[in-house]
């Protein structure tokens, strides 16, 4: 079976790669700094944290979880342990996204399925244990420490890429973050923007894609 793209008449789509984070599962950093913030005698931990280039190393698997929480620990001025660290940080998950499971089944008789997720060692550990019923879906499953790269990068697309040797103009792939979306686009893949379920299922309606 091959998915033609309206947009894209050039275009035949062989693979679908999608996003794990808020594509599949829903995340909620809130969940993370409520236990970090009781550990620290409610220290509001929200207000300092952000995204840094420690995080963006330790998903691509260059430095390790104990390095990682090191990092933390001096950029909050927080006095917590590695475990109640690890205890907050894999607090991270709430439930799969609804109806993707239901999308992904109809889908997977028809193209087979990536994931590809900028993630960390110790949140896979977490999270290919709650979910084995949805991942179980996939063809196969990359992740950015493994990599050793990650999104945006076109470094990290173009591995995946070379993997399932399928170029990329030939897969669709589905992101919750804009700019992954666009980095996948410069290099010729077809993306598409996610915030819901019915951004998955409605852009398979537009390219008349039968999910009966």
């Amino acid at each position: 079976f091959i998915m033609k793209l309206r947009d894209y008449p050039d275009h035949e789509v062989q693979a679908l790669l999608f996003d794990f984070g808020n594509v599949l599962v829903e995340i909620d950093f809130a969940k993370v700094f409520s236990i970090w913030s009781n550990y620290a005698g409610g220290m509001d931990v929200f207000h300092d944290f952000s995204m840094n280039k420690d995080n963006e190393l330790y998903e691509q698997g260059k430095i390790s979880t104990s390095e990682f929480f090191n990092s933390l620990r001096g950029k909050l001025n927080l006095n917590l342990t590695d475990e109640q660290f690890l205890e907050g940080w894999n607090n991270i998950f709430v439930s799969e996204v609804s109806g993707i499971r239901e999308t992904l089944s109809k889908v997977s008789h028809k193209l087979p399925l990536y994931l590809f997720s900028n993630t960390t060692i110790s949140h896979h550990e977490v999270w290919s244990t709650l979910y084995p019923d949805l991942l179980c879906m996939f063809n196969q499953i990359f992740v950015s420490y493994e990599l050793g790269a990650r999104k945006p990068d076109a470094e990290a697309f173009l591995s995946v890429s070379k993997i399932i040797n399928i170029d990329p103009k030939h897969i669709l792939f589905f992101d919750d973050t804009l700019e992954n979306v666009t980095a996948a686009r410069k290099l010729g893949m077809s993306a598409v923007l996610v915030k819901t379920n019915e951004d998955v299922t409605n852009h398979f309606k537009f390219l008349n894609f039968d999910l009966k």
